[in-house]
C-alpha cells in the first residue's frame, strides 16, 4: 500500500499546472500512443482511489484526474482534433480506448463534460475507418474480421463501452459488448 501511495503521489508531481500528464513533449502530444498512456495514468489513479485510506490524498487524486481529463477534452473532440486522429496507429483505436477511465471519472464526479466526451468517443465508433461498436451490435462479422484487428486495444474499447452502458442503460451497448465477447 505504501509503495502504491508513494507512486501515485509521485505521478501527481509530474502534472503541469494546466492539468497535463504525458510522457510526450507538448509539441508532440495527441499522437502515436499518447492517449493510450494517459489512459493508464487515469486508470491507475482510479484503481488506487478505491483503496486510498487518506481522504485528503483521495481529494488530490480526484482533482488531478479531473485536470488531466479537462486538458484532454480541451484539445480532443468535436471541432478539435478527432480522437481517432490522435494516433497514426491502428486508425485511432488505441486513443479511443481512453473511453473507460473517462466514463469511470464521470461516475466519480457526475461532471456532464465527461459523459459528453464519452458519448463523443462512442459516437466515433472508436476508429477512423469503421464503427466497431455498430459491427458488434449487428453481430454479422467476427472481431477478427473487422478492418481494425488490434485485439488488446479493441477489447479495451469494449471495456469502456461496458462502463458506458452501465451509466446510460442503453441496451444497444450491452448487446454490442455481449456480441463482441461471444464471437
Amino acid at each position: 500500500y505504501q509503495i502504491l501511495t508513494e507512486t501515485v503521489r509521485d505521478m501527481m508531481t509530474a502534472q503541469a499546472e494546466n492539468g497535463r500528464i504525458s510522457t510526450y513533449p507538448a509539441d508532440g502530444e495527441f499522437d502515436s500512443w499518447d492517449l493510450w498512456c494517459r489512459k493508464y495514468v487515469l486508470l491507475g489513479m482510479q484503481y488506487y482511489l478505491e483503496i486510498c485510506e487518506d481522504k485528503a490524498c483521495a481529494e488530490r487524486i480526484l482533482k488531478s484526474m479531473c485536470g488531466q481529463a479537462d486538458y484532454i477534452i480541451a484539445h480532443i473532440g468535436p471541432d478539435k482534433k478527432s480522437i481517432t486522429r490522435a494516433s497514426r496507429s491502428w486508425y485511432g483505436i488505441n486513443s479511443s480506448s481512453i473511453l473507460e477511465p473517462i466514463v469511470r471519472l464521470y461516475s466519480l464526479t457526475g461532471e456532464q463534460a465527461y459523459l459528453d466526451f464519452a458519448s463523443y468517443i462512442v459516437g466515433t465508433g472508436a476508429t477512423d475507418v469503421v464503427n466497431i461498436f455498430d459491427l458488434a451490435y449487428e453481430n454479422d462479422t467476427a472481431p477478427y474480421q473487422y478492418p481494425v484487428t488490434k485485439a488488446y486495444e479493441m477489447t479495451s474499447c469494449f471495456e469502456g463501452l461496458l462502463e458506458y452502458y452501465r451509466i446510460t442503460g442503453e441496451e444497444k451497448y450491452k448487446t454490442a459488448v455481449i456480441n463482441f465477447a461471444s464471437m
